[in-house]
């Protein structure tokens, strides 16, 4: 009864416009309050929810994209990309992809990655005539890839939470993460076409010395996610001292080389990355004491008989899993999902026989999706309010991205080394 006034909560505070983190923690505090649990448990939980080594890798990458993007590394890559392919079919569509790609490399963040690249290539692309729903769908759907390829602090939670390695994780999200780029740079390609966007103002090939000149210019932030890739394959440093890394580089360079930010910017710097943080722990935390709460009242046990009782085939368990996720995803957080049902999905999965890597990434991928799926998906709504749009417009070509990301995991699923060959070889 309990885990049904709390799920009811949720959802009432959800609808009615509460952000996600005091939905969460409100909907806890109610079931606790009408329950002879003592309130001090929810400190002690929330406590012991934080109270992770692995957890401090994610104000460290946060930091390091908010350095990086007010030390003017952000835009160098944007210009490289564009400068290397803006000249294609849908040439700034597709430098949105691959400058987030390579953004994704060093922030980890969803967020910090779509508002970092939106906000200077969405409004490009609608002066060149690009559609406004188009837009914010491409941008929405490639800042999904930086809780996917390494750095992911989605990946940092779901390792520290199922004690699963997170630098194998990292190395079984590279593959599938740079094959959904390359997706989605087909799909621009073919959605940019004259028949389909014929106002799009198609740019010039930059030149082979303007080339040269972004390649210089972007080489020190391109350096970073090499070291942070070779450092945790080669056992170097783990995920949260990549973290620590990450950010003296980007303090560095941007400091001391670009000399984009001044000592007086720092605190502003420092401000802004904490209250990311904040929001993300803040959902971590309360998502955690949650699913405590559904354990305790034997939700999780439930939903596995159920599980196991539809199907005793591990692919079928597989599409149980995708279309739970994908459900449930349209309805809450990204990190909620991983916090609340990551333990126990992965357990399952464990006992179908998947291998905890080659799981834990799929899972990673479907739960990101929901980023991008009306009506809570905040990436969607970030980029619907740079591009001065509604969602609900977006919805015919998210769905095709979605359709895009799915085929990847797909061809995942059938060729499990995607995933696994790196780990297996590299650790």
């Amino acid at each position: 009864m309990e885990a049904v006034v709390m799920l009811v909560m949720l959802f009432v505070l959800l609808t009615i416009g509460i952000p996600i983190a005091f939905s969460i923690g409100l909907s806890v505090l109610c079931v606790l309050a009408i329950t002879d649990v003592p309130l001090t448990i929810f400190a002690q939980r929330v406590a012991n929810a934080a109270d992770s080594f692995a957890l401090l890798a994610i104000p460290f990458f946060v930091l390091a994209g908010e350095l990086m993007n007010r030390g003017g590394m952000t835009l160098r890559l944007v210009n490289f990309a564009q400068a290397l392919i803006g000249h294609f079919r849908g040439g700034l569509g597709q430098t949105s992809v691959l400058s987030s790609l390579i953004f994704a490399n060093v922030s980890g963040s969803a967020i910090a990655d779509t508002t970092a690249i939106g906000s200077v290539l969405i409004p490009a692309m609608k002066r060149k005539g690009y559609r406004p729903a188009f837009v914010a769908s491409l941008q929405a759907s490639a800042g999904l890839l930086a809780p996917i390829v390494p750095p992911s602090i989605l990946l940092i939670l779901y390792g520290s939470m199922v004690n699963v390695s997170i630098g194998g994780l990292f190395l079984g999200a590279v593959v599938p993460g740079y094959l959904i780029a390359l997706s989605m740079m087909v799909l621009v390609y073919v959605l940019c076409s004259p028949t389909r966007q014929p106002g799009i103002q198609k740019e010039p090939f930059a030149g082979l010395p303007t080339i040269r000149q972004s390649t210089r210019e972007a080489l020190p932030a391109l350096g970073m996610p090499v070291i942070i890739i070779v450092g945790i394959a080669g056992g170097v440093f783990t995920a949260t001292e990549a973290g620590a890394v990450a950010v003296a580089y980007a303090f560095v360079i941007g400091k001391f080389f670009y000399r984009q930010f001044t000592w007086r910017e720092l605190p502003a710097i420092l401000l802004s990355a904490a209250s990311v943080t904040v929001m993300v722990m803040a959902i971590i935390v309360f998502a955690a004491v949650f699913g405590w709460l559904l354990a305790w009242q034997g939700v999780p046990d439930t939903i596995s008989a159920w599980i196991t009782g539809l199907t005793s085939n591990p692919y079928g368990f597989l599409a149980i899993v995708a279309i739970f996720v994908l459900l449930i995803g349209t309805v809450m957080e990204v990190l909620a999902i991983a916090t609340i049902f990551g333990p126990l999905l992965h357990t399952l999965a464990g006992g179908y026989g998947f291998d905890p890597i080659f799981f834990g990434v799929l899972l990673a991928v479907l739960m990101q999706i929901g980023g991008i799926t009306p009506p809570v998906g905040i990436l969607l709504n970030i980029t619907c309010g740079m591009a001065g749009v509604k969602p609900g417009q977006c919805l015919g070509y998210i769905g095709l991205f979605i359709l895009a990301i799915l085929a990847v995991l797909l061809l995942a699923v059938a060729f499990p080394p995607l995933i696994t060959y790196l780990p297996r070889a590299l650790l």
